[in-house]
């Protein structure tokens, strides 16, 4: 997992004494209740000193699931026959690592004719999403892109009562009192497993309504403003194709035996003789092109990028366990929360940060192995670094970076990028076949109306992340009963000594005092209540301290 600790502006809440130590004694009584299992790793110590610091904690503790469990519902399907169909004939389907994707997309359809029971495969909205085989513990909160989307069985879907039980389930398994008690029930000895049984041992803090509500509502914000994000980012690919007068590759693109075979004249060899550089999907492409009204030019150009980054020098690493510098994977850095992130050690890899540390609104494309994938560097990932699998792409000054990315993430440019891939096992593609790609320069005008619903897209994950790790800070702050807030101020003349205030068991509750000062507001006043407050209050509140 990654987090604002590796920030300077952000604090670190260090671990109670218990998350130190290195050893610890297992009771009789535990092993019962882990089904007697003897192997060292069903009682991990990072997980024994997480639920003693909840013990510790004062708070009372419920199971994460089963009778008397904060959620009675929960499952993972089950084993089932693939039959994979064209888009129109089936729904989308998703792996265990899919469901952390910042933007879930697959070319796998189930068909809906011959898969049994799609309505316990398919994804309901604001279940919480658990990988249970390969990588445990991957955790999402199903939002508008998962909705009617089917997963496999390597995921555990986890109901809540409503959204912000399972927001707040969420984010407390996404922390460091959580994520260890799902990790330590593995079993297994090549693929680790985990099944519903295991979440039964999983304590998690009952907290007050007010807390909970809070803690939910954060992270069902997080997931609705990341849909946000990928409905801009839609809009941006569709805005794309029709500025340009671009139709869809897959409505050109050569079909039956014309899609395999296709004639090159020697002219058009570009010295390369593979079949995969000459695509006939490719050349589609290329005909396009040539036919636009706009200029056209490669991505090379000193219009288009100021610099095209392949990392050449960074090898030799070293790692630390606490406080290094995240170093990201090519499959992270498409991650909305990646567990297992290696760090980097500040003082060995200062030289080596100007090729490898991220910015804000760079491009990434992945050059190895999987090709083409690509990302818009949001600003929390801005000063981590990712290793030598993806090519950063930097926009000249006068080139908007979205519409840069707009294009290479786009159909054209995928195909474009993909078909100058060589290899035999690893595929890979270097600097100058990046900068050879071909990309459109319609007017400064266009590009900024495509390029800037993406960079509105990125900033919209900024916050989204934003709001999690915020969820997430103020319940571990919470656990270890450290303040979140800042302290009042001295010499505040209101300032109230909290150590003398008794609890009155006849005080009149809260919500009668709130009934009887709404009744002395004249019915007019509350007709100009939007009708939406409850909902989009921080919205309302930021406009209106706009207007101060």
């Amino acid at each position: 997992m990654v987090n604002y600790a590796f920030q300077l502006e952000y604090t670190l809440i260090s671990p109670a004494d218990e998350s130190e130590k290195l050893s610890t004694t297992i009771k009789l009584s535990e092993v019962l209740n882990a089904g007697v299992r003897l192997e060292a790793s069903a009682f991990s110590i990072e997980a024994h000193n997480a639920v003693t610091a909840l013990e510790n904690s004062g708070l009372q503790l419920i199971s994460l699931y089963g009778e008397g469990g904060l959620c009675q519902e929960a499952h993972n399907a089950f084993r089932f026959k693939r039959i994979y169909v064209k888009s129109e004939q089936g729904i989308p389907f998703l792996s265990s690592s899919d469901i952390i994707s910042l933007r879930p997309e697959t070319d796998r359809y189930l068909s809906r004719k011959y898969t049994r029971k799609l309505d316990i495969l398919a994804v309901q909205k604001w279940d919480v999403l658990i990988s249970r085989s390969g990588t445990i513990g991957n955790i999402a909160l199903a939002n508008d892109a998962f909705t009617g989307k089917a997963v496999s069985e390597d995921v555990i879907r986890l109901s809540a009562n409503d959204p912000d039980v399972a927001g707040f389930v969420a984010a407390f398994l996404r922390s460091r009192y959580g994520r260890p008690q799902l990790t330590q029930a593995t079993y297994g000895s090549v693929i680790v497993h985990i099944e519903l049984e295991h979440l039964k041992r999983v304590q998690i803090p009952d907290l007050p309504p007010i807390r909970r509500i809070e803690i939910g509502r954060l992270m069902c914000k997080a997931s609705e403003v990341r849909d946000e994000a990928n409905r801009l980012l839609d809009e941006a690919d569709r805005l794309l194709h029709e500025r340009l007068s671009l139709p869809y590759l897959k409505d050109i693109a050569p079909t039956g035996s014309a899609s395999a075979i296709s004639k090159i004249k020697a002219s058009q060899l570009m010295g390369r003789l593979e079949g995969s550089f000459h695509d006939p999907v490719a050349i589609a492409a290329e005909k396009q092109l040539s036919e636009l009204s706009v200029g056209v030019t490669t991505v090379g150009d000193s219009r288009v990028t100021k610099e095209i980054r392949a990392v050449t020098k960074f090898r030799k690493r070293t790692y630390v366990e606490k406080g290094g510098i995240p170093l990201l994977s090519s499959k992270q850095l498409f991650q909305i929360d990646p567990i297992d992130v290696k760090g980097l050690a500040k003082g060995a890899h200062t030289k080596d940060l100007p090729e490898i540390q991220l910015k804000e609104n760079m491009i990434a494309v992945t050059c190895s192995g999987t090709i083409g994938r690509v990302q818009i560097i949001p600003a929390y990932m801005a000063k981590w670094t990712a290793n030598q699998h993806a090519t950063r792409f930097l926009a000249a000054e006068d080139m908007n970076a979205g519409y840069l990315y707009a294009w290479l993430a786009s159909d054209y440019g995928y195909c474009l990028i993909t078909r100058n891939s060589y290899g035999s096992v690893i595929l890979e593609v270097d600097k100058e076949m990046f900068s050879s790609v071909l990309i459109p320069l319609p007017e400064p005008k266009i590009r900024d109306e495509i390029g800037n619903l993406v960079l509105k897209a990125n900033q919209l994950r900024d916050e989204a992340w934003r709001n999690e790790q915020d969820a997430i800070t103020r319940l571990e702050s919470w656990i270890a009963n450290k303040p979140t807030v800042s302290a009042q101020d001295e010499t505040n003349p209101n300032k109230i000594d909290l150590t003398k205030i008794t609890y009155d068991p006849n005080a009149i509750p809260i919500w009668e005092l709130v009934a009887q000062i709404s009744a002395q507001v004249p019915d007019e006043e509350w007709k100009k209540l939007p009708t939406d407050l409850a909902r989009r209050f921080d919205d309302y509140q930021k406009q209106r301290q706009g207007q101060d």
